[in-house]
């Protein structure tokens, strides 16, 4: 008799595992014939765009942030309001341009030419657009960028130099619904090559970071997944006898996990990879799908009236699922926010 369920167990055990190896199949199948290899973009120009005799114009920029506003995660599109100085170290007619401006910027003259025709000031508004980086959603951070140019001057006419003393912020009057501002701003230079233009260009840079508030974050986006899974998880407290009733309350909540993933992803664009909310919901997917095989086994296990079988199962997985559970959403916490120091600490 023992012989004969032994025989039953690792049937079944083998018919589980050879499906979930052909669902895995098709899913790297799928991958391997529709993901697009990766492509190398050179984002500098060759050396020749170098010029060693140019006398260009040195010009001290900075910026001085009055407003920022309706950051949207969809389009990366974010509003500013803000001062522009640049002091040249002798006459200069700089040409500004927002380049990562997703409209014509408004950009009116403040300063009156009383000093030489070297310091220009500038109150500009734009709509201006950022890279979003979605990797640690719900609790992401974003860096908010401005990038300004000159339309006409090459590096060898006029050369930027981010100088902190003309830059700055009015902290305590900028309010960005839904989001904490980090306390620093960053300022750097930097040049883009444009090779059909055969020239170097140089580049101002001034960006600040933003953060979602964490309580309200969990909140909204893990509190609610946690207590439909712990709901799933009442299962293991019914008896074999209930193997019906445990069925369709796993099932349930796997169906309700997935509605409220799918609920979860529409408030943020297509993303290149998982983010830890997906990365968080496979878990929980895994989870509980995990405990609607159990289920099926034990209903078959009482129809067959094995209720003794039925019962070693039960009393063994109640306490292994669920511990597996918080084990494996520890692991992808800590690897998504620690990932770096991890991998510093292997290679070191």
């Amino acid at each position: 008799m023992n012989s004969s369920r032994s025989k039953r167990y690792l049937l079944t055990t083998s018919v589980v595992l050879v499906f979930f190896g052909l669902l895995y199949g098709f899913i790297y199948v799928l991958k391997s014939n529709v993901e697009p290899p990766p492509e190398s973009v050179a984002i500098t120009g060759p050396a020749e765009y170098i010029n060693p005799d140019a006398n260009p114009v040195n010009a001290n920029i900075g910026v001085y942030v009055i407003n920022v506003g309706n950051l949207d995660l969809t389009t990366g599109i974010y509003f500013m309001d803000f001062y522009l100085t640049i002091a040249c170290d002798r006459p200069c007619n700089p040409d500004v341009d927002i380049l990562n401006a997703t409209s014509a910027p408004e950009i009116e003259k403040q300063s009156a030419d009383t000093q030489g025709d070297t310091v220009h000031t500038y109150r500009v508004r734009a709509n201006l657009i950022t890279d979003v980086n979605l990797d640690n959603s719900p609790f992401d951070e974003q860096t908010l960028t401005l990038s300004i140019g000159d339309k006409q001057a090459t590096k060898d006419d006029l050369v930027f130099l981010a100088d902190p003393a003309f830059s700055g912020w009015d902290y305590g009057h900028l309010h960005l619904l839904g989001w904490f501002i980090r306390h620093q701003w960053e300022v750097i230079t930097t040049e883009d090559a444009y090779p059909n233009l055969a020239g170097l260009y140089s580049r101002f840079e001034f960006s600040i970071r933003v953060y979602k508030p964490w309580l309200s974050a969990f909140i909204n986006n893990i509190f609610p997944v946690l207590v439909i899974v712990l709901v799933g998880f009442l299962s293991f407290l019914l008896t074999p006898e209930a193997a019906g009733e445990r069925l369709t309350l796993t099932s349930s909540t796997l169906v309700a996990l997935i509605l409220f993933h799918i609920n979860l992803n529409s408030a943020v664009p297509p993303h290149a990879s998982l983010t830890y909310a997906d990365k968080f919901m496979v878990v929980n997917y895994v989870a509980m799908s995990a405990s609607i095989v159990i289920s099926a086994i034990m209903l078959v296990l009482r129809d067959g009236k094995d209720i003794e079988s039925a019962g070693r199962l039960n009393r063994w997985v109640r306490w292994v699922v669920p511990l597996l559970w918080i084990l494996l959403l520890l692991a992808i916490t800590i690897w998504q926010f620690n990932s770096g120091q991890i991998l510093a600490r292997f290679q070191g």
